[in-house]
C-alpha cells in the first residue's frame, strides 16, 4: 500500500513539472546581466520549439532584435523568468519554413547508476536540466524488488530494465551510467525491443542539459509540424512610390516581397551594406516595402553596393525587386 502511494506521489509530482508552456523561460541561477539572461532566454525558447534548428540562424538573430515584439512578459520570482508571445514566435517560425513541436515532452523515467550507484533523485544539474526543456522526471524507488531484478552496474540489459520499468508506466525509460570522465546512455521506448537512442554522456557542468537537449530535438523530430503556408502577399492596387529624401537618407521600393522572412532578410542584407547606419521599414502594401537607409557613407557608394545583393533586381530609379530566397 506505501509503495503504491509513493508511486502514485512521484506520477504527480512529474506531471505537475510538466505543467508549464513551452513559452515560459525560467533562468535559475539566472546571468546577473539582463541583456545576458535574455539572450540565453531566447536561445533556450527556440531550441525548444525546434530541437536546434534555429541555432545561429537569422530567426535567432532577429527574435534578439526586435525583443520587444516577441517577449511577452518577465514576471518576478527568483532568477530570471520570461513569457514570449506564442502567436509572433509561430509566424516567424513559419515564415523561415522551421517545423516545430508544441507537444509535451513526455515522462522519462530514468535509471541512473553513478560510479556503479543506483541514484533515486534528481541533483541540481538534473533539476536544471529538466526545467530547461520541461521534460518530465520520474525517478525509481530503488527498492528491494528492483535491486533483485536490475543490477544498478549493468543498466543497458534490455530485458531486466523492461521489466524494472513495467510498474511506473512510464512510455520512455533513460538509462544513464555517469563518472567521473563522463559516461553514456541509451533511451528506450515501451514499444521498441532495442534502443531508440543512444550516445555518450559528455563530462562537465552541463552534461546532463546537453543530454536533454539531444532528446529534445528527438521529440521534436517525431512530433513536428509546419503550419499551412499562408498566401503569398498580392501586389498592392496602389504602388509604393520612392520619397524625397532628407539629407543623409536614402529610400528604396522593394517588390516581390512576399513573405515575412522577405522583408526579414532584405532588412537584414541592407544592414550589412558599407556605408549604411540602420535600417527601417517605412512603409508596406501587398508585396512592396518602402525602405528608409540612414546613411553615413556615400549616397553613390550605396546605391552601386544595392546592385551587389543577391536577389535584389534594379526596376526603376531607387525601385528593385525581390526574388531571394526565404531562407539563408
Amino acid at each position: 500500500m506505501l509503495k503504491n502511494l509513493l508511486l502514485t506521489t512521484l506520477l504527480l509530482c512529474s506531471a505537475a513539472a510538466s505543467a508549464h508552456s513551452v513559452f515560459e523561460v525560467k533562468l535559475d541561477p539566472a546571468p546577473y546581466n539582463r541583456s545576458e539572461a535574455r539572450t540565453q532566454a531566447v536561445e533556450l525558447v527556440l531550441d525548444r520549439l525546434t530541437g536546434g534548428r534555429a541555432e545561429n540562424s537569422w530567426v535567432q538573430d532577429e527574435v534578439g532584435r526586435e525583443l520587444s515584439r516577441y517577449l511577452q512578459a518577465e514576471p518576478t520570482g527568483s532568477g530570471y523568468n520570461a513569457v514570449f508571445n506564442e502567436a509572433e514566435l509561430l509566424a516567424l517560425l513559419q515564415g523561415a519554413e522551421l517545423p516545430f513541436s508544441l507537444a509535451p515532452r513526455p515522462t522519462l523515467l530514468v535509471w541512473l547508476s553513478t560510479e556503479g550507484r543506483a541514484r533515486s533523485e534528481a541533483n541540481r544539474s538534473w533539476r536544471r536540466a529538466s526545467n530547461a526543456y520541461q521534460i518530465p522526471l520520474l525517478w525509481p524507488l530503488w527498492d528491494l524488488d528492483e535491486h533483485m531484478t536490475l543490477d544498478p552496474r549493468e543498466l543497458f540489459a534490455a530485458k531486466p530494465l523492461r521489466e524494472a520499468s513495467r510498474r511506473y508506466g512510464a512510455e520512455y525509460w533513460l538509462a544513464v551510467e555517469q563518472g567521473t570522465e563522463g559516461g553514456r546512455w541509451q533511451l528506450f521506448g515501451s514499444e521498441q525491443v532495442t534502443p531508440l537512442l543512444e550516445g555518450k554522456l559528455e563530462s562537465g557542468a552541463d552534461a546532463v542539459t546537453k543530454l536533454m537537449a539531444r532528446l529534445n530535438r528527438y521529440w521534436v523530430e517525431k512530433h513536428a509540424q509546419r503550419r499551412a503556408p499562408r498566401p503569398a502577399n498580392p501586389a498592392p492596387e496602389q504602388p509604393l512610390l520612392a520619397e524625397v529624401d532628407a539629407g543623409g537618407e536614402l529610400t528604396i521600393v522593394v517588390s516581390g516581397l512576399r513573405r515575412f522572412a522577405d522583408t526579414v532578410l532584405l532588412e537584414r542584407k541592407l544592414r550589412q551594406l558599407d556605408g549604411v547606419g540602420s535600417v527601417f521599414v517605412v512603409d508596406s502594401a501587398g508585396s512592396q516595402g518602402r525602405y528608409r537607409l540612414d546613411l553615413y557613407g556615400s549616397r553613390a557608394a550605396v546605391l552601386q553596393a544595392l546592385t551587389t545583393i543577391g536577389g535584389l533586381t534594379v526596376t526603376g530609379e531607387r525601385e528593385f525587386s525581390w526574388s531571394g530566397a526565404t531562407r539563408d
